[in-house]
């Protein structure tokens, strides 16, 4: 019985157990088509969200390029901007340096047109400009264009001719005012008081002009309006500055200063030394071998006074020799004659180099007192140069004239002296050689007698 209620007890259990499952079952398939349809209906839900942000993203992508796209266009405009305004820059650097530049030559052909007034000319405000310097660029510029008025109006009244006041300086080194008359280059000139006229020749430094009385009736008729035929020097003065230019020799002498007198000093004593070399070798005429032959065999005929008489009387250095070589011949000693011979060949050398030696002297010595002067006239130079500058060249061309001039004469009288050296010493070795040669032939000619 108690196994029977405990079946059925268990039978209940199992029962309820088993109605709990299906219940629980149900439950849970219910619950589970419950969360697939809001799986599906999530999945649609983001399906939807994801169509939604694929549009808001390919429509952002498409903003950013649209952004990067303008940010690259802007970059380049910057860019372009940048290089643009570099260029304005460069263009307005160098159009200033343009504008400082001819702002500059405005200046310098101011200053240049100013010292082509005639002195005494009255002086125009036009150059006035031409010394102010402005910090405005533009206003500095439009003022110094006056200048270029000025000109062409200087260059047109020229042209037709025109006359204005003036200053001359006349031959007695007067100076005197009065009116200059101009055609292009060609210029004349008449005092206040028509007293004085002539033709117009300013200085190249235009601080001076001198008057040429020599045109003189020829201005006068140009200034009273007569009609005349009046020389005109095309070249606007060069010719006759090249004339005055020329030097004849002693103004170089002048102009080379004190070192070319040294120098002409020593050509003066080498000239008198080389005549007086020249008309010494010039006397002296040579024997040939027969003649000394001859007198040889007069001498050992047995008329040694004879044929001392006749070598005496030769135009040779060779008549210094032998005389006293015969006399030792006699007694037939030929060392102690041989020995003779030479012995009196030494003043014969000598005598024959004479005067030689300063030809060489002044022929090295001429062109370094020629190269002091140009270093004296260097440092004469150099020192005008530093208390004065470059700008005159007037004040710098007597030390240049110094310089140049020394060794012009330094190298004038080398040269010869060297050339007169080397020909008269030619012709003395020569001389001397010939002497030797003479005096053996007749010594040999007397030994080969006693010999045979």
């Amino acid at each position: 019985m108690t196994r029977l209620l405990q079946g059925l007890v268990s039978l209940l259990c199992l029962v309820s157990t088993l109605a709990a499952q299906d219940a629980v079952r149900e439950q849970v398939l219910t619950d589970l088509q419950s969360a697939q349809e809001r799986l599906l209906a999530q999945r649609a839900d983001q399906a939807e969200e994801r169509r939604t942000l694929s549009a808001e993203i390919t429509a952002l992508q498409q903003t950013l390029v649209t952004k990067r796209r303008q940010a690259n266009l802007s970059r380049r405009t910057v860019a372009d901007q940048e290089t643009f305004l570099k260029n304005l820059r460069d263009k307005e650097y160098a159009s200033t340096a343009a504008a400082e530049t001819f702002r500059e030559g405005l200046r310098a052909y101011g200053i240049q047109l100013e010292t082509r007034l005639f002195p005494g000319e009255p002086r125009d405000q036009r150059f006035e400009p031409v010394y102010r310097k402005d910090d405005n660029l533009v206003t500095n510029v439009k003022e110094r264009l006056a200048i270029l008025e000025l000109g062409l109006d200087r260059i047109e009244s020229a042209l037709g001719g025109t006359t204005h006041p003036g200053e001359a300086t006349t031959p007695d080194s007067r100076i005197i005012e009065g009116t200059i008359l101009s055609f292009g280059p060609a210029l004349w000139f008449q005092s206040q008081d028509q007293a004085t006229a002539g033709s117009y020749l300013p200085a190249r430094s235009g601080q001076t002009a001198e008057l040429d009385p020599s045109q003189a009736e020829v201005a006068r008729a140009l200034f009273n309006g007569n009609e005349v035929q009046a020389p005109i020097d095309i070249t606007g003065g060069k010719a006759r500055a090249l004339a005055e230019i020329k030097s004849n020799p002693l103004e170089l002498i002048k102009k080379g200063g004190a070192w070319v007198y040294p120098i002409l000093l020593l050509a003066l004593i080498a000239l008198g030394c080389a005549i007086l070399k020249l008309a010494e070798l010039r006397r002296i005429r040579d024997p040939n071998d027969d003649t000394m032959t001859s007198l040889a065999q007069q001498f050992l005929g047995g008329d040694p006074t004879g044929s001392q008489s006749a070598i005496a009387s030769l135009p040779h250095p060779v008549a210094q020799v032998l005389p006293q070589t015969m006399q030792v011949l006699d007694s037939g000693s030929f060392e102690l004659a041989e020995e003779i011979l030479y012995e009196r060949l030494i003043p014969v050398r000598e005598q024959l180099r004479r005067w030689l030696p300063f030809i060489a002297v002044t022929a090295a010595v001429a062109p370094l007192l020629g190269l002091l002067g140009t270093v004296s006239g260097l440092i004469k130079t150099f020192s005008v140069i530093a208390v004065e500058g470059t700008g005159e060249a007037q004040s710098i061309s007597g030390g240049i004239s110094e310089a140049l001039i020394t060794t012009l004469f330094g190298l004038s009288v080398a040269i010869p002296a060297f050339m007169a050296h080397a020909l008269l010493s030619r012709r003395a070795k020569g001389i001397e050689q010939k002497s030797e040669r003479l005096a053996l032939v007749f010594l040999n000619e007397v030994r080969k007698h006693h010999s045979s």
